[in-house]
């Protein structure tokens, strides 16, 4: 089951017609209609009714289709806070950094990214290239420049 289905699930229920769904969701009508086709098979019941006309959800596909509409809901909430957690950076990042790089790499970026971010906390370690790759790998530090 992906989201993508869910999408064309909803555009069905809405559109009421394969073809203008698909012009909806920007794809072919045999594409939308062999994803709604795959997920049905996924989950073992019929969504659609394909023999009234209009086209009408099941019963069981009227559940269906408000659960996709919750589910859709929560993935664009889920990216709306994702991307918010982006613009507003907070809380102790760790960075790696070799020697050699630090002198002439740090004050570059260093100054603008704690003004622009003043609620991060950054604890900078200069280490060897293999040591930055190995904490990288154990979630030791969060960031390395080698």
């Amino acid at each position: 089951m992906t989201l993508q289905q869910l999408e064309y699930v909803v555009a069905l229920d809405e559109h009421r017609h394969y073809v203008t769904a698909a012009q909806h969701c920007f794809v072919s009508q045999p594409n939308l209609t062999m994803q709604i086709k795959r997920l049905e098979e996924e989950i073992g019941v019929r969504i659609f009714d394909r023999n009234k006309k209009p086209l009408e959800p099941t019963e069981i596909g009227e559940e269906v289709i408000i659960r996709s509409r919750q589910i859709l809901r929560e993935a664009k909430r889920l990216i709306e806070f994702v991307n918010h957690e982006k613009e507003s950076m907070e809380g102790e990042f760790k960075l790696g950094i070799i020697p050699t790089l630090a002198p002439y790499l740090l004050p570059l970026f260093l100054p603008s990214f704690l003004k622009e971010n003043p609620k991060v906390h950054l604890k900078i370690q200069e280490l060897q290239t293999a040591q930055i790759i190995t904490q990288l790998e154990h979630g030791i530090i969060d960031v390395g420049f080698w």
